[in-house]
């Protein structure tokens, strides 16, 4: 679209919204807006269905009641931006900034769009979700939603990874089946949301309103749930984690054992062997496990956050949705592990050093290994993969956002769909 033709259609769209004569509402529908300074504008109701409007400056912009399906927000400033009663379905906003954006009533489901094909003739449908070819077109993950209104919205199945929430208002909101691993929601208001079967593994959600929220099967491995009111917040049908008292008395003495063991430097005490163990949703934050015997152990929706792993051999473990944030993993086999939706911000997994007798470092390392390992949809933000052997593992969909693969050995791994911004890959990569 020409300057002068969008000149044209603002003053149009001006007189439309006056009920004057002469005038039209604006129809920018699948134009190109890219980069463009429209802070302040006036869109309301304006249609921009597939508009492409990445790296645009909408700052205070009104698109209340805009058609926005499917378009381009991609890395949009959309500061104090009026998007209330929006139709956003299928909208990318990935690196959008939303902060204070009025996102009241707003829909942002995944959305079909009817295009015309290259042969001019047909129609193709094309769905821009996270599981089509042009990745994650509803994907809201990275997005800033700081102090937005996103009252009574509809956010179901929504990617929210690496997602700013602070002081937002979810009141009534719906965000069942979302994924919010990991993300910051301090002090945001979800009073009555439908946060049912949402990945909130290893959350913040200290000084959050929760009061009549529905929390049904919602994963909280690790989650910072800060102070609530018990009798406003029920918890009874949530994932919670259990205490290790929790577990058998044969677990909980092979664990004291391995203890022992470990601040002994093996004087005391036995390594542990927990191989084929279903220890889910157990509250392991910080504990010491390095170099156990830990092959094909369930951990699904445990809390491993701060824990050691050091040179652990975690073979074929399901570590699906748990949480892993700042663990130590130097050293480990992960070999066929299932590490999906897992939250692993800040994970180490660089080599460990080689200790001889006395604890003094030989000057040999030992790899980890990642081979075939499934990390599908994972959070690895901040994760240290220097020197790690990830072959034929699959990060698909994972968010790898400042992620350090530097001497890392890639061959084969799948990074389809995943958010490498800010991501340092191997130099030969």
């Amino acid at each position: 679209m020409t300057p002068d033709a969008l000149v044209r259609a603002l003053e149009f769209h001006s007189r439309f919204l006056e009920g004057l004569r002469d005038s039209a509402r604006a129809n920018l529908a699948m134009e190109s807006l890219a980069g463009l300074d429209l802070s302040n504008v006036d869109l309301r109701e304006a249609k921009l269905t597939g508009t492409i409007l990445s790296r645009c400056v909408l700052r205070s912009a009104n698109l209340s009641k805009c058609d926005l399906f499917a378009a381009d927000l991609s890395g949009a400033d959309l500061k104090h931006a009026n998007l209330s009663e929006s139709d956003l379905r299928g909208a990318y906003l990935r690196g959008a900034d939303l902060s204070y954006a009025n996102m009241k009533n707003v829909d942002l489901r995944d959305g079909f769009l009817l295009t015309q094909d290259e042969d001019e003739k047909s129609i193709v449908i094309q769905k821009y979700n996270r599981d089509n070819a042009n990745e994650s077109r509803a994907g809201l993950n990275g997005a800033n939603l700081s102090g937005s209104r996103l009252g009574q919205s509809a956010i179901n199945q929504a990617d929210l990874t690496g997602a700013i929430l602070t002081c937002a208002d979810l009141t009534n909101a719906r965000l069942c089946d979302s994924k919010l691993a990991g993300v910051n929601l301090t002090n945001a208001n979800l009073t009555s949301a439908d946060l049912s079967r949402v990945n909130l593994v290893g959350a913040n959600l200290s000084g959050a309103n929760l009061s009549g929220a529905n929390l049904e099967d919602a994963e909280l491995a690790g989650a910072d749930l800060g102070e609530f009111d018990p009798e406003k917040v029920d918890l009874s049908k949530a994932k919670m984690t259990r205490g290790m008292d929790q577990l058998d008395a044969d677990t909980r003495a092979i664990l004291h054992g391995h203890v022992t063991w470990v601040n002994s430097r093996g004087a005391k005490g036995e390594r542990a062997v927990l191989d084929g163990r279903d220890l889910n949703r157990v509250d392991f934050k910080s504990i010491d496990l390095s170099a156990a015997s830990l092959r094909g152990v369930d951990f699904t929706g445990a809390n491993l956050g701060g824990a050691a792993f050091a040179m652990s051999d975690l073979t074929g473990s399901k570590m699906n949705k748990t949480n892993l944030c700042m663990a130590d993993l130097t050293g480990a086999n992960l070999t066929d592990c299932t590490l999906t939706e897992a939250n692993m911000m800040q994970i180490n997994l660089q080599p460990a050093d080689i200790l001889d007798e006395d604890g003094k470092p030989t000057g040999r390392t030992w790899a980890s290994n990642l081979t075939d390992a499934d990390l599908t949809g994972a959070n690895l933000e901040s994760a240290r993969l220097d020197g790690a052997n990830v072959r034929d593992a699959c990060f698909s969909k994972a968010w790898l956002v400042k992620a350090n693969f530097t001497g890392a050995m890639i061959d084969g791994a799948i990074f389809d769909g995943a958010d490498m911004r800010k991501t340092i890959m191997p130099e030969a990569a």
